[in-house]
């Protein structure tokens, strides 16, 4: 029996010990390299510490504002056609666009961060940008625990000690209040952590404070009477847990040479991938100019993926909870809430990390460690097998995943955003949720009424049933820029034979040639595939070149269409839009979902119905999934994964990962 399967060498401890540490010092040189890499401006590399000081020394000499705040500032990308041409040593445009507050005023400005130029300065009327992270933060916190009024109201739940309380702003939604109309609002929400480290299980339960941010006021106080601060252990630290389990043996992680990718800059190259890599404070993690090589030929996948907006809406219309739905890009920001990685943990022990560096509230730059990081991973998972019975052969090749990865802690949840490029040409994205689930206080043991809309997950207390949705733009390029969108759609076909089958099934396709045409749902009954094809390049067997949306698990919204929310994220009516290129649609719900009356973003923009065929195309896909909480959830989730590919659809003219070697 022939077998070209790898196998596994066993070597003395000694042995792993110095290639282990001779790998470490590898990755350390590499990261070191990152740290300090002199590296000339990629036109999509994101804005430097000097940059953001540009920026704001421009603004600050204009004297157009008397004490300006800084919601956003990021890259304002050149056109894509210059980038496309862009060719290493060229000279790169590095345009800043910035969000201003100052007062109750909202401007957008593009700042040239060369010369210091300001080339455009607009007043943006009847909009609120994303909350202030530090500012408006620190001012809700400071009005709320010093109000007479709210103490007395958290004196009734037995709160005493006010330096202890921590209070988080909310946004608040749109509800068509007419006393709240035109006024920068939040809503604070308030926690007795009483010396835990977990204040979001000790939630001053029916005790709402509401902030004008711009008067810097507490305008009025929702009390829908006293409930007890849920008493129990919630913290997550070692001496809280108690004993752990027996840890399982070491798994050994070592790539003896380093890793095998290269990094330029933000470049990285792998395994016949190159892409370029960035973080945007709003967005996130974003991946531009995405190409495999074949045949010593570069071919372009995707200009550009990255997350465009989330939608986490909770289940309970209780008036203390029925504004909690939240549109977290754009009302906090994904990227600036990125958190440090930790090695071995976060990260395996083959990790590169990437620092990134974001403004303040105030503008300056404020330099965000290990904010991201980029490894190979094999972890027994198979390219390719096939075990022939005649003659008993097995060929099997073993799959190295390239992961790029950040994580963002947007208040009580962490998410987890995996970029996954693998070497038979697929783009995975992963998604994870994680995190401590939103709980009500509870006077009773949270049957009956309470668990209307969540469950018991400890005494006195009930995580709320919530939704989590992630809107993710795929500017995709394959082969070029001239893209048609084609949805196959699997049709029954029956057979009135007596004695033969009855039914199969069986592949229609069809060319989609406007937007409206092309919103799509995913429905199990009627079964699609969607491709995004070059009908200008054919492969060896006359096939367009392409490639599949592949959906993983997915959800559907069930707010009805009426519902302020569901308007304000109408980016989940369906999975899947298209779109031709426009530079200025980015953001999913708008460019100020924040207080928002809802249909901006993916609704208004297909509305025009406009060509989708032979064009320059966008891809939108919304995955999520409903969150009805158990007691394993409690006090902290284990991790849920959501995940769709982008894979090649006769783009090769046969599989790709044929010439993975047998050996490691």
């Amino acid at each position: 029996m022939v077998k070209t399967a790898r196998r596994r060498m066993v070597k003395p401890a000694a042995w792993l010990l110095g290639t282990a540490v001779l790998a470490a010092v590898l990755i350390l040189a590499l990261n070191e390299s990152m740290a300090g890499e002199e590296v000339g401006h990629h036109p999509l590399d994101p804005l430097d510490a000097q940059e953001y000081s540009a920026v704001v020394s421009a603004i600050d000499e204009t004297g157009f504002v008397t004490r300006p705040l800084y919601p956003l500032v990021t890259l304002q990308e050149p056109p894509k056609i210059e980038v496309l041409g862009w060719n290493e040593g060229d000279p790169v445009s590095r345009i800043a666009f910035a969000i201003v507050r100052d007062g109750p005023d909202t401007f957008e400005a593009t700042v040239d961060t060369i010369d210091g130029a300001i080339l455009s300065w607009e007043q943006i009327e009847h909009v609120q940008p994303g909350l202030l992270l530090t500012e408006e933060f620190s001012l809700v916190q400071s009005i709320v625990v010093a109000n007479r009024d709210w103490q007395a109201a958290a004196a009734t739940r037995g709160v005493r000690d006010f330096e202890d309380v921590v209070c988080v702003p909310n946004p608040v939604g749109y509800f068509g209040i007419e006393e709240d109309a035109g006024r920068r609002l939040a809503k604070a929400i308030c926690y007795a952590p009483s010396g835990s480290s977990n204040y979001w299980g000790r939630p001053i339960e029916g005790l709402i404070a509401v902030v004008d941010l711009d008067e810097r006021e507490l305008i009025r106080i929702i009390d829908t009477g006293p409930l007890p601060i849920p008493a129990g252990s919630v913290d997550l630290d070692e001496e809280a847990i108690g004993a752990a389990r027996q840890a399982p043996n070491a798994i050994s992680i070592v790539q003896e040479d380093g890793p095998s990718f290269e990094m330029k800059g933000r470049q990285v190259s792998w395994q016949k991938w190159r892409f370029h890599y960035r973080l945007d404070p709003r967005l996130g993690p974003i991946v531009s100019l995405v190409s495999y090589e074949e045949d010593e030929k570069r071919r372009s996948v995707l200009y550009q993926g990255s997350l465009s907006e989330v939608f986490i809406p909770y289940m309970d219309p209780d008036i203390g909870w029925g504004f909690r739905t939240y549109l977290d890009a754009g009302e906090n920001g994904v990227g600036r809430l990125a958190v440090p990685l930790e090695p071995d943990f976060d990260c395996p022990s083959n990790a590169v990390f990437i620092d990134a560096v974001f403004a303040a509230d105030t503008g300056e730059p404020v330099n965000h460690p290990r904010a991201a990081c980029i490894y190979e991973r094999f972890s027994g998972d198979i390219a390719w097998r096939h075990y022939e019975s005649i003659g008993g052969q097995t060929n099997v090749r073993p799959r190295t995943d390239l992961v790029v990865r950040s994580i963002s802690a947007i208040g009580n949840y962490d998410y987890i955003f995996d970029w996954v490029f693998r070497q038979d040409g697929t783009v995975r994205v992963d998604v994870g949720a994680t995190g401590i689930p939103q709980v009500k206080a509870v006077d009773e043991d949270g049957s009956g009424s309470h668990e209307a809309y969540g469950h018991l997950v400890a005494e006195h207390t009930v995580a709320v049933n919530h939704d989590h949705f992630f809107s993710f733009r795929l500017d995709v390029d394959v082969d070029g820029r001239k893209n048609s969108f084609v949805s196959d759609e699997l049709v029954p076909e029956e057979f009135d034979s007596p004695d033969g089958r009855k039914s199969v099934w069986v592949v229609e396709s069809t060319e989609v040639g406007n937007e409206q045409g092309a919103r799509r749902s995913i429905d199990n009954q009627r079964p699609a595939q969607w491709r995004f094809i070059n009908p200008n390049v054919e492969g060896a067997l006359g096939n367009p070149a392409g490639y599949e949306l592949k959906p993983g698990a997915n959800a559907v919204s069930l707010l009805s269409q009426d519902d302020s929310p569901q308007q304000r994220a109408g980016f989940t009516n369906h999975h899947l839009w298209v779109t031709p290129y426009d530079p200025s649609e980015i953001y999913a719900a708008g460019t100020y979902p924040n207080q928002s009356v809802g249909g901006e973003g993916l609704p208004a923009w297909t509305a025009q119905n406009r060509s989708i065929t032979d064009s320059d195309l966008v891809a939108w896909y919304t995955l999520g999934f409903h969150h009805a909480p158990r007691a394993e959830d409690w006090p902290v989730t284990p991790t849920i994964w959501l995940d769709f590919e982008l894979r090649p659809f006769d783009f090769f003219d046969r599989n790709p990962a044929l010439d993975i070697p047998a050996g490691r």
